[in-house]
């Protein structure tokens, strides 16, 4: 029984062992990462949701699709039986209703068709924002000025297919430290108008 007792130790010995070592490994390899894993689990300082709304998500796209431009984006397939006037004009109707400007539009489907004289599958990018909210952002983080405007892109894919993609605003809400209340309803009033202009849009729908 002591000799068991004795081996079962030892196992015990080696695993601890190398546990240590992979642990300092990854913490040599990843700059420290490991140990503000570490941290982080013991003392959260993270939004409580971050992990369900934004990381866990965004894992599992990249590992199953291994773009990680998919896993930070939100997209809807636009009805076959809608015209892209159709997307344009609902988008354009919800976003005056609801108050968000649309700052411009960018045809690069059309800008390189005219280039090189050769046909492309269809890409346009259209711009919106509010203004005052996107100061307010600003003011809390100057890198909050990398998500100004907020972009929406119709884009016909490889087979045909038409989406509406636009980022993941998961990420700008709930991925950091908890935003402050003011701000946190600020953003997440932004991320409501998007998501209606999306949804909108792709149904042809104002």
């Amino acid at each position: 029984m002591g000799g068991v007792i004795n081996l079962v130790k030892w196992v015990l010995m080696i695993i601890g062992a190398i546990a240590v070592y992979y642990g300092v490994s990854l913490q040599v390899k990843y700059n420290g990462v490991t140990g503000k894993v570490i941290n982080e689990i013991i003392s959260p300082t993270l939004h409580p949701d971050s992990m369900a709304k934004v990381y866990m998500p965004m894992t599992n796209k990249l590992l199953d699709t291994g773009d990680i431009t998919m896993a930070s984006i939100v997209r809807v397939k636009v009805a076959d039986d809608v015209s892209n006037e159709d997307v344009e004009e609902a988008m354009e109707s919800i976003a005056t209703a609801e108050g968000i400007r649309s700052v411009g539009m960018l045809p690069l489907s059309e800008m390189v068709e005219l280039q090189t004289g050769e046909k492309q599958r269809f890409l346009k990018i259209y711009q919106y924002c509010s203004p005052r909210i996107a100061m307010t952002m600003v003011d809390h983080s100057d890198a909050f000025s990398a998500y100004l405007p907020c972009r929406l892109a119709l884009i016909e894919d490889k087979e045909g297919q038409r989406w509406l993609y636009t980022l993941d605003m998961n990420a700008m809400i709930y991925g950091g430290t908890p935003l402050p209340n003011f701000l946190l309803e600020k953003a997440r009033e932004v991320k409501r108008v998007i998501t209606a202009i999306q949804r909108g849009g792709a149904e042809g729908d104002f």
